[in-house]
């Protein structure tokens, strides 16, 4: 047999089966040896090959033909051994057709031919010992002789023939997996490629809409601009599936992992959730609050997974709810992440949920057209679980209600509390729910549990009761901080509790339908009802009636938008602009390096599928000709390739950073966030004016002009502040330039006096030390300048700069490294950082 099919399983088994043969043969041979009193000294040669064959098996010594090979001298010594004995001549044909059969399974002929022809010395040899012993030959003999002869030949040849038939099949079938391979790769990149055209129009759809919506007054109109841009998201979510479908068919899944806040990304699932929740389902998030704060995973398929299977269970959900229950175990590693997700819907039988798993399987034709989709969901959750070294197991009864269980494996970035509460001896919540109006009784189990999980995790007071008198009586005799309701609950009570509202805080906890009177104190949460709005409301200041929030601006940032499809650039023209960044569009990578070329730009968003040359190709040239000319520009991938090998590929390719369309803003505002200098970025709240103007020719002196020293602070006067009035005095004029105050007053150990003198000290330094820092990059002495970034970094961080420690470091290291084309690429952006933060602290300090 040729060596291509020796990983045939048939190939693989005839290893076991021969051996097996050979040693239970050779036991009954030896047994026999006894009984027929035969010679002794071939029953040690026999013993000793049993022992050799089964140590070449276990140790898996020689290679498979070899050891083959060896089985069958083995096998063929014995049969001599066994057919030299007169009483056994005419016994060998039996045992030797057995064998030939059995050797078929190895597909090797020239074995087959072997045991033939071993066969015939065999016997040969006992026909010999007839004549010899004086047996008398006759015509019964010569006939049994003949015909034996015959039978091993034609099972010979027979044996023959099948392994030519079946080495043929195997031929047939090689080219058919290949045919079918290859068509599956077609299919794949088909999906590939169409997913990246259709996402083009989808993106505009998503985007252009959702500035119609934020411009529109007209409410029917508004409802109509909605229902566009929901359907193009479930668009972009379905061709997002069949890409993540794509890769783990093909087995070309990759993980990027990254640290990621867990209450983070959990608020933003439940953000994309809620358009889909209908009112008469209960979604219950019950989350553990000893989960770490910060862990470390691929972020991107843990949300999917979450999302699928939350969906799932609103999907296939007719009455009651679903439960999330999301906890962990700790392990060596770090911890195990357990989801639980528990729906009362409609359930699946045993057969179903065996079948779960297939691709594009939905388990009836009632369940498909009640769910809809695309029927991979749970393959791709699968997939994603896998790809992260986690397990998945399903529970499910038609008509009871299904149970996913997933445990991932994580590492923990920060192992403090994913939430907890200031100051929780000052709390004393009360709640006004009944969960009996449900009618479901799981969906009460599922409340009460998640309301004592939090109230126990979170080791707060909580005093609940279910009916009006009850809460009269709590209201009377208890002062309460906070009060949580539910929508039902409040509209029976309204009118008596909205004077209660001005003592404390109340919460009515409702549909996304729920309004309260126009001049209510009463605050609304909007279902699902969990953990993480309920800690930032604990914490928050109970007299704020509005907590406006801020909205991320780039003002002044010039951006260069690159994209050979109009659409896309007019998404971005208007998404940009919202952020007050000045845009410059180009429609082709040549016509992007000449405007890097000839212009200043702060940041480039490069798209990559472009004709004549790729965005890969375009940001490299452009990267070699801005090191060249000392100024670096962050370049960011922004393209519809979504595969999740492809935001590896960028990163490794050159890019820093990588946004897929259709755009997310909450993804837009991460990656400007970390690629942009911080005084590029301001937070805002709606109405406020601009503190930090950017002039798009000198951003240094805008930077500086827009801070007004503080006041007459003396260093005695200083030295004699607390800690909330230096905060007071300080803390939003050195937020506003990047540095943290809490943090830098930590490492000066609380004492204002010393952190302002700290403060003064980094900036009067910095001119000498930037002169010994260009110095040493323009000679290319990467032993001293590690050594002076050092201490940038190592100063950066005390004053409670964080990213420009991070930065420093990472210099030091490319230097330790002897990267120099790190260090060419990104010296001049760190230095600057590190001059606009010493000129900001001057001006704070009038120094």
């Amino acid at each position: 047999m040729n060596k291509k099919y020796e990983n045939n399983e048939m190939f693989q088994a005839s290893h076991l089966i021969i051996l097996l043969t050979y040693s239970i043969f050779s036991v009954i041979l030896i047994g026999e040896s006894f009984l027929m009193d035969w010679e002794k000294w071939p029953i040690i040669a026999i013993a000793g090959g049993i022992i050799l064959g089964w140590t070449l098996h276990l140790k898996h010594m020689l290679s498979n033909r070899a050891r083959i090979w060896v089985y069958s001298g083995l096998t063929m010594y014995t049969f001599f051994f066994y057919g030299s004995h007169v009483t056994s001549v005419f016994d060998t044909v039996a045992v030797m057709s057995v064998v030939i059969i059995l050797y078929t399974m190895t597909g090797m002929k020239n074995l087959i031919t072997f045991l033939q022809i071993i066969y015939y010395i065999t016997f040969a040899y006992g026909f010999g010992l007839l004549i010899y012993s004086g047996t008398e030959i006759d015509g019964l003999i010569i006939t049994r002789s003949l015909l034996h002869i015959a039978v091993i030949t034609t099972v010979s040849c027979i044996s023959r023939i099948i392994i030519v038939k079946w080495i043929s099949v195997l031929n047939h079938s090689k080219k058919d997996i290949e045919t079918l391979k290859e068509n599956t790769e077609r299919l794949n990149d088909f999906l590939a490629n169409v997913s990246h055209e259709i996402r083009t129009p989808v993106n505009a759809v998503i985007g252009l809409t959702g500035i119609c919506i934020d411009e529109e007054k007209d409410e029917k109109k508004l409802v109509n601009l909605n229902a566009v841009r929901d359907a193009g998201r479930r668009v972009a979510d379905q061709i997002g599936d069949i890409l993540d479908y794509s890769e783990i068919d093909r087995k070309k899944l990759t993980n990027n992992f990254e640290d990621y806040i867990f209450s983070s990304v959990l608020n933003d699932i439940v953000a994309e959730i809620k358009p889909y929740r209908r009112d008469d389902i209960e979604l219950i998030i019950d989350v553990d609050p000893s989960i770490p704060a910060v862990l470390h995973s691929d972020v991107s398929k843990l949300r999917k997974i979450l999302k699928h299977l939350i969906m799932n269970g609103l999907k296939y959900t007719k009455e009651g709810g679903v439960y999330v229950r999301i906890s962990m175990e700790k392990e060596t590693y770090g911890v195990n992440l357990l989801i639980e997700v528990t729906d009362t819907g409609i359930g699946m039988s045993e057969e179903e949920v065996d079948r779960i798993f297939d691709r594009f399987y939905q388990a009836d034709s009632g369940r498909a057209r009640q769910g809809g989709g695309l029927g991979i969901g749970m393959p791709i959750v699968y997939g994603f679980v896998s790809s992260l070294g986690g397990f998945l197991i399903i529970n499910s009864k038609p008509e009871v209600g299904t149970t996913v269980r997933v445990s991932i494996p994580q590492k923990v970035a920060d192992p403090e509390s994913c939430m907890s509460v200031y100051n929780r001896d000052a709390l004393c919540l009360g709640a006004y729910l009944h969960f009996e109006k449900f009618e479901h009784p799981m969906v009460r189990e599922y409340y009460n549990d998640m309301v004592m999980n939090i109230v126990n995790g979170l080791g707060v007071q909580m005093h609940r009761v279910d009916n009006f008198k009850n809460l009269k009586k709590l209201l009377d005799n208890v002062m309460l901080t906070h009060l949580f309701i539910g929508e039902e609950e409040y509209n029976e009570a309204k009118d008596f509790l909205e004077p209660f509202a001005h003592k404390m805080v109340i919460v009515v906890i409702a549909g996304n339908e729920f309004r309260l009177p126009h001049d209510s104190k009463v605050r609304i949460m909007e279902k699902p009802f969990y953990c993480f709005p309920v800690v930032t409301l604990l914490n928050s200041d109970p007299n704020a009636t509005d907590v406006e929030e801020t909205s991320m601006f780039c003002r002044g940032v010039r951006a260069l938008v690159v994209d050979d499809e109009p659409m896309n650039i007019t998404v971005a023209r208007n998404i940009f602009n919202r952020y007050g960044m000045t845009v410059t569009a180009a429609s082709s990578g040549m016509e992007a390096i000449d405007l890097c070329r000839d212009r200043d730009f702060d940041i480039v968003f490069m798209d990559h599928m472009m004709p004549g040359m790729d965005g890969v190709e375009a940001m490299k040239r452009i990267n070699t000709i801005r090191a060249k000319q000392r100024n670096y520009i962050p370049m960011i991938a922004l393209t519809a390739n979504a595969v999740s090998t492809a935001k590896e590929m960028f990163l490794a390719e050159g890019f820093d950073g990588f946004v897929s369309k259709p755009i997310s803003l909450v993804e837009l505002e991460r990656v400007m966030k970390r690629v942009l200098p911080s005084s590029l970025v301001t937070f805002e709240r709606p109405g406020e004016e601009e503190k930090v103007s950017v002039s798009t020719k000198k951003p240094d002196e805008d930077f500086i002009e827009t801070f007004e020293p503080v006041g007459d602070f003396s260093d005695n006067y200083i030295e004699k502040m607390d800690i909330d009035e230096f905060k007071s005095a300080f803390e939003e004029k050195l937020t506003s330039i990047g540095i943290d105050c809490v943090q830098g007053l930590e490492y000066s150990m609380d004492d204002c006096g010393l952190y302002k003198t700290v403060l003064c000290e980094y900036a009067n330094d910095s001119e000498e030390k930037l002169k010994n820092l260009d110095r040493f990059f323009r000679e290319k002495d990467f032993k001293n300048y590690k050594i002076a970034v050092h201490a940038l970094k190592s100063t950066s961080k005390m004053i409670g700069n964080g990213i420009l420690s991070d930065d420093a470091k990472s210099l030091e290291n490319a230097a330790k490294d002897g990267d120099s084309y790190y260090i060419i690429k990104n010296h001049k952006r760190v230095m600057d950082d590190y001059v606009r933060l010493a000129e900001g602290i001057k001006k704070i300090f009038d120094i």
